[in-house]
């Protein structure tokens, strides 16, 4: 815990740091698309309303160019405006008087709107630009017609009123929005782009801390299993070095027990130390079994004709807890270790006679699956506390008084060395039923 904490800091200061320069690089490369984007789109508009003021110098300048002395022919004011209507980018041409009244026109009138705009107003595919102007003066100003007074041509013209006329230019702007969302587009592309480059990058990165984090928790859970493989190796030489001084003792308390000058309380403590030796060598062998895992050598057997050899090794002991035990024929050949299977059903079968009470029975029965059954070991006895059950499997954990600790954890092993899956269902003061499921099925006896 102490290594695994300055890492756990280590990892959340660094993702802090990494979500930070994400923010601030999406955001700069957010900001600098966005001021890209609107430097196209404003480049684009300028040039289309340069254009639409071109347009509307070049139609006051023909109409000052036609004008005389202050008037005009509207003929041919709307033949200058028809001409330059004609130019592909050019919708509609307007000059209104001061009154608002249409002196000349050019151009599709429908897409000119009743009222001028201050200066643009942008459509949805055109732009609209107007000017005004003052015709009457700037005719006087530029001096045009001079010479021409008293002249009978100058009758059939009209002139120009007092007051500001207005210029309108419609011109298509479609080009213009194709070329914006052009760029919306680029801009979105570029902005998926850099967010999903930015979260590859993130996950990269991300992806390295953890890796660096699980080589390192890796190398701990190795260490971690190397000394608890030299623990084993060292209990496990130390309980076969003990093992051997006490089978001499047990020896030598047999021969006490079985001498016939010794008076019965002498032999009734060699009986005593006799048990006790049997019960020490039992606990040392099951810590042998747990230390060094036995590898399962499989075989065909028949599960009936072997329950009918075994069930007599605990049926002493099922009479001595006042207990019943019953087995259901299942006429199934099963592969298995047959030793491994006796060890893990005895350790099954004691510890439910443990736990039942006199009158109660115990329950072996299979439930058979397509190719496959489930072995299943159950009583009516104590149970497991809720907050046990996840534990009954740990070596050294029990609740039974001069219980070992060491049964369910050598049935587990036993277990993953079939490859079957071991599992365990109770419920405090009802009883509890252990299943030993996926156990493989070759065929059925007759």
């Amino acid at each position: 815990m102490r290594a695994g904490k300055p890492l756990n800091t280590l990892h959340k200061r660094s993702v802090f740091w990494l979500a930070l320069v994400v923010a601030v690089v999406a955001s700069a490369s957010v900001y600098s698309l966005l001021s890209s984007f609107k430097i196209e789109v404003d480049s684009h508009r300028r040039v289309l309303a340069g254009r639409a003021q071109t347009v509307l110098d070049a139609l006051k300048a023909g109409i000052l160019a036609h004008g005389r002395m202050g008037r005009y022919r509207g003929e041919r004011l709307d033949i200058i405006f028809d001409e330059l209507a004609r130019t592909p980018d050019i919708v509609a041409l307007e000059l209104r008087g001061p009154d608002g009244a249409v002196v000349a026109a050019g151009g599709n009138q429908a897409e000119v709107p009743p009222v001028s705009p201050d200066r643009l107003r942008w459509e949805a595919n055109s732009l609209v630009a107007s000017t005004p102007v003052d015709l009457l003066a700037a005719c006087a100003q530029g001096g045009q017609g001079r010479g021409w007074q008293g002249r009978e041509e100058l009758q059939d013209w009209s002139s120009f009123s007092q007051g500001v006329y207005t210029l309108v230019a419609v011109l298509d702007a479609s080009g213009v929005r194709q070329a914006i969302h052009r760029h919306q587009f680029q801009l979105l592309l570029s902005i998926g782009m850099v967010f999903v480059a930015l979260a590859l990058g993130s996950l990269v990165v991300v992806l390295l801390f953890k890796r660096a984090e699980w080589t390192l928790m890796l190398e701990k859970e190795r260490e971690r299993a190397r000394r608890q493989e030299q623990v084993a190796r060292l209990g496990a030489g130390l309980a076969h070095e003990t093992r051997n001084p006490l089978g001499i003792v047990r020896g030598l308390a047999q021969s006490i027990e079985d001498c016939p000058h010794h008076v019965c309380p002498i032999k009734d403590r060699a009986k005593n130390i006799v048990d006790e030796v049997d019960r020490a060598i039992g606990v040392i062998n099951s810590f042998l079994a747990l230390a060094r895992p036995e590898e399962a050598v499989l075989a065909s057997l028949d599960l009936d004709h072997f329950m009918e050899g075994f069930l007599p090794l605990v049926q002493m002991d099922a009479s001595a807890a006042g207990a019943g035990i019953h087995y259901i024929s299942c006429k199934a050949i099963i592969l298995a270790d047959e030793s491994l299977l006796r060890r893990a059903l005895l350790n099954l079968i004691l510890n439910a006679l443990r736990a039942s009470r006199e009158g109660q029975n115990v329950r072996i029965e299979t439930v058979a699956a397509a190719s496959t059954l489930s072995l299943r070991v159950s009583d009516d006895g104590c149970g497991i506390a809720p907050e046990d059950l996840p534990r009954v499997t740990e070596p050294y954990f029990t609740r039974f008084s001069g219980g070992s600790g060491l049964g369910l954890s050598m049935v587990d092993q036993i277990a993953a060395a079939h490859g079957w899956r071991l599992r365990i269902l109770s419920t405090l003061g009802q009883g509890t039923e252990v299943v030993l499921d996926n156990i493989a099925v070759v065929g059925h006896s007759a």
